[in-house]
């Protein structure tokens, strides 16, 4: 049992100290810039956070895509007119130059 568990520490250092397990630090004062946020309300999907072109693409819970749109700029598109059925989950998948997103919002 002991030999289980120093093998154990010394993989997990040895993965720790050359990379093996990535880890992201990032500036306090720019964590602000990192929140993205999708919701729907009155007949609006609200887009923030996101830079790039890019396309956004509206899923109904079963899979069936129910809208789909490319921007050149997802930055300057915050407010998107979409009909949407009220009352019914979607699933938002947004794909920009360096990543892929998906949010689920109730209409």
């Amino acid at each position: 049992m002991r030999t289980k568990l120093l093998i154990f520490i010394s993989l997990f250092t040895f993965a720790s100290s050359y990379g093996i397990f990535p880890y992201k630090l990032y500036d306090l004062n720019s964590i602000e810039n990192l929140v993205q946020k999708v919701f729907y309300k009155n007949g609006v999907l609200y887009v923030d956070g996101f830079e790039g072109s890019g396309t956004i693409t509206i899923y109904s819970i079963i899979g069936n895509k129910v809208y789909s749109i490319k921007l050149s700029d997802l930055s300057s598109y915050k407010m998107i007119p979409v009909n949407l059925k009220t009352g019914n989950m979607f699933i938002i998948r947004i794909q920009s130059n360096t990543e892929i997103k998906t949010f689920k919002i109730i209409a």
